[in-house]
Parts: structure tokens; sequence; C-alpha cells
């Protein structure tokens, strides 16, 4: 009778070791990109019913779009262009997807783009939306405003633009990758 229970636990045990995945989780589950040449790291974890995890084993990816986002075998995926794309992470005849949303800033909404300004005049604030594909404004966006020449204009941290000396200058307006301009003339006081 032993025999019988040693062979009924060998053959638990070899079935117990011949599990295999049945199924992908992915983590992140709804990953979201902002700037351009941002990559986020997509972990698959290749588990059975029973919440066993196989970390031995590894899952290849691929973008549905590859113009919107690049994935590399380790699970590394990078924004490349707005918008929506899913990400499918694939190990044998198994596979899972996730929606990846990028959110790329696409234009910029500068207002004013011309100021004509006295020397003695007080200092005016440049407004910088960020706006993406849909061109509806992205918020939480870092604005840089530097100008060309301070000593005709200078911007202080808060965006506002002053008036130093008569002349032309122009000021540049920078989120992420895009750009855009003011143009600035000070005119001498009491002109």
């Amino acid at each position: 009778m032993p025999r019988l229970h040693l062979l009924a636990a060998a053959v638990a045990f070899a079935v117990a070791s011949c599990t295999r995945p049945d199924h992908i989780e992915i983590d992140p589950r709804a990953p979201r990109l902002s700037r351009k040449g941002e990559s986020v790291h997509l972990h698959a974890k290749l588990m059975d019913r029973a919440g066993k995890v196989f970390p031995m084993e590894s899952a290849t990816w691929k973008s549905r779009d590859p113009f919107i986002a690049g994935a590399r075998l380790g699970g590394d995926v990078t924004a490349l262009s707005s918008g929506h794309t899913l990400l499918t992470a694939s190990w044998n005849e198994l596979s899972a997807e996730v929606p990846l949303e990028v959110d790329l800033v696409e234009a910029l909404q500068i207002d004013p783009g011309l100021l004509d300004l006295a020397q003695s005049d007080e200092p005016v604030k440049i407004r910088v939306v960020a706006l993406g594909l849909d061109g509806h404004p992205l918020r939480g966006r870092e604005v840089h405003l530097v100008s060309a020449n301070p000593r005709v204009a200078r911007v202080d941290p808060e965006g506002r633009v002053w008036p130093v000396a008569p002349g032309e200058v122009v000021v540049r307006a920078n989120i992420d990758d895009k750009e855009g301009e003011v143009a600035v003339h000070v005119r001498a006081a009491g002109r």
C-alpha cells in the first residue's frame, strides 16, 4: 500500500510541475504617455488559473500602430506621435492587450501674439496653452518663455514681458518640442 501512495504522490507532483500558463496579466492596465520619446515599462505576468506565476517565461510585445508607439521585446513602450493604440503581449497561443493613449503637444496657442509697449508700460502676461491632437488644451504642461534680447524686453518667471528699452525683440514660447513666438515692439516712454 505504501508504494501506491508514493506512486500517487509522484503522479500528482508530475502533473503539478507540468502546468502551463493559461493567461497573461499586464501592468499597468491603461498606460498614458504625454511627451515624445517618453517610455513606460509594461509587465506581462504569465499565470495559470491557480495564480501561479511563471517568471522564467516572457512575452513578446507588439504595438497595433507602431507610428504612435513603439514596443520592444522586454515591454518598453515609447511614445512617437499622438493617438490611441493597443499593445499586445503574446506567449505561444496566449495574448493580452492594453490600450495606450499618447497625448503629445501638437500646437501652441499664444495670446497675445504681438505686443506694442511703451518703455514705461506695466508688464504684460503672455498666456501659452498646449493643444493636443483634438485641438483641446492639455493640462499640466510646463511653459518656457525666453526673450531673444533682454535689453529690449525681459520675461519674468510668471510669464510677464517687461519693456526695458526701445527696440524690437522676439519672445519664444516652448512646451515640450513645440515652439512659438511673440513679436514685441518697445517704444520710448511718452511716444
